[in-house]
């Protein structure tokens, strides 16, 4: 797709009311676990930005732009979303950024070119895809080399999971086609040409564990490695212990070693 509208399934799953029921209200209430999430990911991806000395950044699944509005003030930013709905929001929440309608597994804007960004953000997006392997080997042609990839995935090692069983959040929700063994994902990184070069978590959030503890001593106690990890922006907590995997990744440049 460039510039059309989406397929209807596409906006029947992803409008207005998925990401209401998803991630609240459409505003970003500060505090939240939202909010949260949008500094930590926005951090990082400066951080990558800074540290590859390249200014194109390329948001997957923008949805409502908030990452891009942390961004676009210092570096050239593009997002793309199969929502209609997303794609408004993130236009009016990131007016300096380009974005458009896309599905990252179809046709492409022109605006959207291989090779054309220093670092690529795909937060919980490969889950929803059912060739997310296919769609690994893409965002690595849109790589530059020596360009970062960071994506996040539902992490089924999540000590969440065992606790909250079928109430996980990611088993609540039915987009999420591809749930897979975090050894999985990394194989599949590699696969599509990308180097490996950190995995970690983002710690607990989906609470309450206990039903006879109050919710606020839970969150005070079990988040407290999750909000030190956003406020230092630093990957702190180690795969295995938060809510989802992530993995920064990077293109080989021509002067890395051949492996």
């Amino acid at each position: 797709m460039s510039g059309e509208p989406t397929d209807r399934r596409d906006e029947a799953r992803f409008g207005a009311e998925y990401y209401r029921r998803t991630f609240g209200l459409d505003e970003l209430r500060p505090l939240s676990i939202h909010w949260w999430s949008v500094s930590f990911y926005a951090r990082l991806a400066r951080r990558l930005l800074r540290r590859a000395g390249g200014r194109r950044f390329l948001d997957v699944g923008c949805a409502h732009g908030y990452t891009l509005a942390r961004l676009e003030r210092e570096f050239d930013c593009c997002g793309i979303d199969v929502s209609d709905y997303a794609v408004g929001r993130a236009r009016a929440n990131a007016p300096r950024s380009r974005v458009f309608v896309a599905d990252v597994t179809a046709e492409l804007p022109p605006e959207i070119e291989a090779g054309g960004f220093d670092v690529i953000l795909a937060k919980y997006v490969l889950e929803h895809l059912p060739d997310p392997a296919a769609t690994l080997r893409r965002l690595h042609g849109l790589l530059a080399p020596g360009g970062a990839l960071l994506y996040s995935v539902p992490d089924l090692r999540s000590p969440s999971r065992a606790r909250r069983g079928d109430a996980w959040y990611a088993l609540l929700d039915e987009t999420h086609v591809s749930l897979l063994e975090p050894d999985r994902w990394l194989e599949l990184t590699r696969e599509a040409g990308l180097v490996v070069e950190r995995t970690f978590a983002d710690g607990i959030w989906d609470l309450p564990w206990y039903p006879r503890i109050p919710r606020l001593l839970q969150y005070a106690t079990l988040s407290l490695p999750t909000i030190a990890t956003v406020a230092l922006a630093r990957p702190l907590i180690p795969a295995g212990w938060g809510e989802n995997l992530l993995v920064i990744a990077r293109r080989r440049a021509p002067e890395d070693p051949a492996r």
